[in-house]
């Protein structure tokens, strides 16, 4: 037999991905995830205000000698603020946020979860509340890891880099190497976290380790480019906020997060656009014309297969 037409692949996908997007939900579920993103991230920046202070803590000689660079008014004032701040410091607060933070991050990872089944067997309650909870639990931290290595590898491994090109002189081949890298490297990690995701979170049913590569591959770069697009908005339309007031800036976080669930959950629907494609694409082989392309497609969004299925081979 031959293989489909680029065209009728191409259409598959997208009305494949359109009827799933619309039958399964999506939309919701992203919105529900959102919900729980939200929820977390007052915890989490209360965490990080109070991590920052303790690792502020033992420098804190360094930075009161910085300060005398300062005129002596403002200095002086400054000086006070560091003291009080560093003496306000809670390690019930640091450990509570951080607690709070996961736990309601970790209700938006178990949505995702529950919509991964969904997308993959048609129903979004297959595994128990204590294995979706704990699969969601570890999830969030791996994700949380992978966020802050890749804030790690793109900041403070510049900052070694160069310290280092400056006491040692690297070579120049060294440092483009590393201009590269220091991107390639928090992209390539994103990936690897969410085809880890993609093949496990799911009830029984393995998905090929391709489909999932393939599906965080698109997840990350649609999900870089919202970032970009967020990352411009703060940059340069920001002052809309002295019209608008900052509710602005905080609707336009919360577009993100929202497009940002939504693109994860797709990636969980786009695998299963894949299973349809390969166990349909030979009936449609045997017809001719795009009528059986979208016959094909229809049959594939009615006919689930059963919850418990059999493991993919690699």
């Amino acid at each position: 037999m031959g293989s489909m037409g680029v065209w009728d692949t191409v259409k598959f996908f997208v009305l494949g991905l359109y009827n799933r997007f619309m039958n399964d939900d999506v939309g919701a579920l992203a919105a529900e995830t959102t919900y729980y993103f939200i929820l977390a991230l007052v915890p989490f920046m209360i965490f990080v205000v109070n991590a920052v202070l303790f690792f502020m803590a033992p420098q804190i000689a360094v930075i009161i000698q910085l300060l005398q660079y300062l005129p002596h008014d403002l200095a002086v004032a400054l000086e006070a603020n560091v003291y009080r701040i560093i003496e306000g410091r809670s390690s019930i607060w640091l450990f509570a946020g951080l607690a709070v933070s996961i736990w309601s991050a970790a209700q938006g990872v178990d949505v995702v979860i529950r919509a991964t089944d969904k997308a993959i067997s048609n129903d979004r309650n297959q595994q128990s509340w204590l294995a979706v909870k704990a699969k969601s639990i570890f999830f969030t931290l791996l994700i949380t890891f992978a966020m802050l290595l890749s804030l790690g590898v793109t900041v403070f491994g510049n900052a070694v880099v160069y310290a280092l090109d400056y006491y040692f002189t690297l070579p120049d081949v060294f440092l483009r190497t590393w201009d590269m890298l220091k991107y390639t490297i928090p992209f390539g990690n994103l990936v690897l976290t969410l085809a880890v995701f993609y093949r496990y979170a799911t009830h029984r049913y393995r998905t090929k380790w391709v489909r999932a590569a393939a599906a965080s591959l698109i997840v990350t770069a649609i999900w870089l480019i919202l970032t970009m697009g967020y990352s411009y908005y703060m940059l340069n339309v920001a002052h809309m906020g002295l019209t608008y007031g900052s509710l602005v800036g905080l609707v336009v976080l919360f577009i993100w997060f929202h497009l940002a669930a939504m693109v994860i959950i797709m990636g969980s629907e786009f695998i299963a656009t894949w299973k349809d494609f390969d166990r349909y694409q030979h009936p449609v082989l045997r017809s001719s014309g795009s009528a059986a392309v979208t016959d094909a497609i229809r049959r594939a969004i009615a006919e689930e297969d059963p919850p418990v299925r059999k493991k993919e081979t690699k």
